[in-house]
């Protein structure tokens, strides 16, 4: 019974539909990587480059291109691979992204800030959700 359990678990079918939030943080992490160019942040600002403000909104730009890519291919692998440690991690880094602003400085960039505040904690709640179906999914413990 276990292994038929299992099996159908693993469908590539009910793969797609219990991890319907490995795609969305795949996709809301696609965001975070664009969203220095498509919100002008990760260019030069006001100062211009070499001033403390451009640096700062380098830094802003420089962890939505890092987190972005981490959490794709953290939700990549959650998605072709059952279990809950992506999630965490997704969870985890979220809480991250979401505190950024506060942490790196750039919390006077209004565009950096609110896209961090958003898709962070957007990224943190789909991957608690995912925790979720996990746990919902992986049936009772094997004797």
């Amino acid at each position: 019974m276990a292994y038929q359990e299992t099996t159908q678990l693993n469908h590539p079918l009910n793969r797609s539909r219990t991890h319907w939030h490995d795609w969305l943080n795949a996709l809301l992490a696609v965001w975070l990587f664009i969203s220095p160019w498509v919100l002008n942040f990760g260019g030069v600002v006001d100062g211009g480059p070499g001033t403390g403000t451009a640096a700062v909104a380098m830094t802003a730009a420089w962890n939505a291109w890092v987190l972005g890519v981490i959490v794709f291919l953290l939700a990549i692998t959650a998605a072709r691979q059952p279990g809950s440690g992506p999630e965490w991690l997704n969870v985890l880094l979220g809480i991250w992204i979401f505190i950024a602003p506060w942490v790196l400085g750039f919390v006077f960039f209004p565009a950096a800030s609110w896209d961090h505040w958003i898709v962070g904690a957007a990224i943190a709640i789909v991957g608690f959700l995912g925790l979720t179906t996990v746990r919902s999914t992986a049936g009772p413990p094997m004797s």
